[in-house]
């Protein structure tokens, strides 16, 4: 069984963490077996949390039900490392209740490998170790929440302190560039770099968003004019709160942004996300169906975690469904995350859709998703968010066949 594991994963450092030292010695010595020589164990959370703040370990193997402090208090302590290990959760609970634990170090922002039941099966465990990629991306915390007041934002607009960055959609079956997601980035000159998120909901609280959405639009149908003069003619992904359907005029302004720069509506995609409830539905029909037949694509974002999504793919004439990156991390893991992926997909092809999944990391991921009926990728596994520049220079260099050599172990079995 050593010859099947890389050279970069017997290289990997790697901690043991379970109160039974039989179990222990039994995860080490098949770690060792696949040439992993450094290491380290450790009885409980607290043990572990001490040895992760004197040195870094790539991989740790952790079981759950543990004295003292039991594996999900330690997940939650892992989130605060800022290059925490990537996880193998080890247990002999409940199936269901394993799985939730990968979902919840997912949540967190955790890179997970997969779960897998006591008594240690080897060959899954070497399927587990050949997931790891030196490559995985590094999340920023947000830390506390930043709030802009309407001078600041309104300022940062006229500094320019707003940015775009791109991350490219790609089609999982043909591996093609298809689209990218203009990404908000602002840069404020005394506090730095503030979370897209934070301006975005402060934006709407000061009710600057329409100001704010505007703006955005009017940066990236500049940038898709010089994506055009590079040779990519490709869509854009632009967001849209659901506070900007609150002004009538929002559909005329968007239109305009569009059309002033001899683009065509066609050409861009406004992603709905559910930041507020929707107080005026008939105001907000009418303005999506009015950006519609003017030939806009539009998308419900993030499916499957706001209150209302299921809602809006029932009533808004949406043209594509973006399945959160939480059904994505979680279908490798167990055959019920490969079920809820499974029917997202399904309905949203039912719908006729087209079907985005959302924050791909891994080859597992990617090739599920595609096995699974999904037809368009977006997330670190193609490509971080890039600035304009660096994204052409990607684009150019892409190959798409790549995407269609690779194999991987995955333990969703064939329909």
């Amino acid at each position: 069984m050593t010859s099947v594991i890389s050279g970069q994963v017997s290289a990997l450092s790697a901690l043991v963490v379970d109160d039974d030292p039989l179990m222990t010695e039994i995860v080490s010595a098949l770690l060792r077996d696949f040439a992993l020589v450094d290491i380290e164990t450790a009885q409980d959370g607290n043990e572990a949390l001490a040895m992760l703040s004197l040195r870094h370990v790539d991989l740790m193997v952790c079981d759950l039900n543990m004295p003292g402090m039991d594996g999900a208090l330690l997940l939650k302590h892992l989130a605060d490392f800022p290059s925490p290990p990537a996880l193998i959760l080890l247990s002999g609970e409940h199936p269901r209740v394993l799985e939730a634990s990968g979902q919840l170090a997912a949540t967190l922002g955790l890179t997970v490998l997969g779960v897998l039941q006591k008594p240690v099966d080897r060959v899954r465990l070497a399927e587990l170790l050949q997931r790891y990629n030196t490559q995985f991306p590094k999340r920023e915390k947000s830390g506390a929440t930043i709030e802009l007041s309407k001078q600041d934002l309104r300022r940062g607009l006229k500094k320019g302190t707003q940015r775009l960055a791109y991350q490219p959609k790609i089609d999982l079956k043909s591996g093609e560039l298809v689209g990218a997601e203009a990404l908000l980035r602002w840069k404020d000159p005394e506090l730095g770099n503030i979370p897209p998120n934070h301006v975005v909901s402060s934006a709407e609280r000061h009710g600057f968003i329409d100001e704010l959405t505007l703006a955005i639009l009017h940066q990236a149908v500049m940038d898709r004019a010089k994506l055009v003069a590079a040779d990519l003619p490709i869509n854009i992904a632009v967001n849209l709160s659901l506070h900007n359907l609150r002004m009538p005029d929002m559909v005329e302004h968007i239109i305009q942004i569009v059309t002033a720069k001899g683009d065509k509506p066609a050409n861009f995609t406004l992603e709905i996300t559910e930041t507020c409830l929707i107080e005026d539905l008939a105001t907000a029909l009418e303005m999506l169906i009015r950006l519609r037949m003017n030939g806009f694509q539009l998308a419900i974002d993030d499916y499957g975690t706001g209150a209302s999504t299921m809602q809006f793919l029932q009533q808004f004439p949406t043209t594509e469904m973006k399945i959160d990156r939480s059904f994505v991390v979680a279908a490798p893991l167990s055959e019920h995350g490969c079920a809820f992926l499974s029917t997202a997909i399904e309905l949203g092809t039912k719908l006729g859709q087209v079907t985005v999944a959302e924050g791909i990391e891994t080859f597992a991921q990617c090739t599920l998703a595609t096995k699974l009926g999904c037809q368009q990728g977006q997330g670190f596994y193609f490509s971080e968010p890039l600035p304009l520049d660096a994204f052409i220079a990607w684009a150019r260099s892409y190959q798409p066949g790549w995407l269609k050599q690779k194999t991987d172990l995955l333990i969703c079995t064939e329909k």
